[in-house]
């Protein structure tokens, strides 16, 4: 039986700091059934309050992203003043399944307050710290979070962010997941193993990998 996809949306907050581009990372609490332990970015399903006086799907994530992250961080955001830069749908392996609209928004002067019951706590770091982090086991990171923060420590300011994703094509991800010498892969389009769910065919990659609790990005065109 396939699972029900749901709406869903997600804020990636960044600001400039000394060290470079920074973003905003909760940690949901260890009880919750979805993610429990995991340190995200603010976000969550589409309620039908997002709904009303919208006229789109996109239009209604743009209204949960912004309900979401007040509730979860105590940030005010603008609808204007997200951008679109990806969308995630939940593998039809998992119980259950999102289909998530990410937005790119600026968080310079924000000053976080987690809600103490969803997300019990907060950091401001690099993508590189918290990847270093996620890869020594002291984080524990999604799949979409770890593509994203790859992504984003390719970018040296909030600027640099805003004009990669702002001169892309919104990547659609709908990860197929394989399996192959006890190591988990997530195939996302565009990888030369992504139709045949094969991860040992030869060319591009654009996938996850999932070894001892740890995943990392692979992206080459070629």
């Amino acid at each position: 039986m396939t699972s029900e996809i749901r709406a869903a949306a997600t804020a990636v907050i960044v600001r400039d700091s000394d060290n470079g581009i920074e973003t905003l990372l909760l940690r949901r609490h260890k009880q919750l059934k979805v993610g429990g332990g995991h340190w995200v970015f603010p976000g969550g399903t589409v309620d039908p309050e997002d709904i009303l006086g919208t006229s789109s799907d996109e239009e209604a994530a743009r209204a949960a992203a912004i309900r979401e992250t007040e509730e979860e961080a105590g940030i005010f955001l603008r609808a204007e003043d997200l951008l679109l830069l990806s969308h995630w749908t939940t593998p039809p392996s998992m119980g259950r399944r999102f289909a998530t609209w990410f937005y790119l928004a600026e968080g310079d002067h924000a000053d976080v307050v987690v809600d103490g019951e969803e997300m019990d706590d907060f950091s401001w770091a690099t993508p590189a710290h918290f990847l270093e982090l996620h890869r020594l086991g002291e984080l524990a990171l999604m799949p979409p979070t770890v593509v994203t923060l790859t992504e984003l420590a390719a970018c040296a300011k909030r600027v640099d962010a805003a004009a990669f994703y702002t001169n892309r094509s919104v990547p659609y991800f709908e990860p197929k997941v394989s399996s192959h010498n006890d190591i988990v892969c997530m195939l996302y389009g565009g990888d030369a193993g992504y139709g045949d769910v094969d991860p040992t065919i030869s060319g591009p990659r654009n996938r996850c990998y999932l070894e001892a609790g740890v995943w990392r990005y692979e992206f080459s065109a070629e």
